[in-house]
């Protein structure tokens, strides 16, 4: 038997997907299976070890351990316990981590698109995770911040950006005064301002190679 090899898939999966893979409830259901089978062997081993020692009646042997034959069974079967264990921690972990960036980055809305390869449980913890952010950044001496904004904070608080949106009109902003978002136009601008048109995609912030 390959031991290891279902968990080791789960984190094969994640390696290969670019954001995250449909949830593999298949596999982390054989990989749990595993781990029962393996406790189960791990126990019927020291069981018969210590009705051995026992028998022996002498506290020696008790106390030098399974019998040398057993003991290579015995580090495989805890060895493999512990590596898929690893596996599924390190499987979840991802995964939640992944979920946590995505509700700052949606301002807590779960796409359609990523929502179907979440299980119920992941769509369950981003639903309460954005539930407690928003309750934590609605009250307390922090309510007036914008959790949202600004997640990478620029170097400089001018962001160059290009109007790729047709109808904007003008945007009122505290620097600059009165600004035209006309297609195509490109501007210096605060982040502030024009932050929120940036993440809807109306405006595309340039690296600074590019010029007028």
């Amino acid at each position: 038997m390959n031991y290891g090899q279902r968990g080791r898939e789960l984190l094969l999966d994640l390696k290969r997907s670019d954001w995250l893979p449909s949830y593999n409830e298949d596999c982390v259901r054989a990989t749990l299976q595993e781990i029962n089978s393996h406790t189960e062997e791990l126990t019927i081993l020291v069981r018969a070890a210590n009705r051995v020692g026992d028998g022996a009646g002498g506290s020696s042997s008790s106390s030098s351990g399974p019998d040398i034959e057993v003991r290579p069974s015995l580090i495989l079967h805890d060895a493999s316990i512990r590596r898929n264990k690893r596996c599924l921690l390190a499987y979840h972990a991802h995964r939640m981590d992944k979920l946590r960036s995505l509700r700052w980055e949606t301002s807590g809305t779960l796409p359609p698109a990523m929502k179907h390869v979440l299980s119920e449980a992941e769509v369950d913890f981003f639903n309460e995770y954005d539930r407690l952010a928003s309750r934590h950044g609605l009250s307390g001496p922090m309510s007036r911040l914008d959790w949202n904004a600004d997640q990478s904070p620029p170097e400089e608080n001018l962001v160059q950006v290009r109007v790729v949106r047709d109808g904007l009109g003008r945007v009122e902003t505290e620097y600059c005064g009165t600004v035209d978002l006309e297609v195509g136009s490109m501007h210096y601008l605060p982040r502030g301002d024009v932050e929120h048109l940036i993440r809807s995609g109306a405006l595309v912030q340039l690296s600074g190679e590019e010029s007028f």
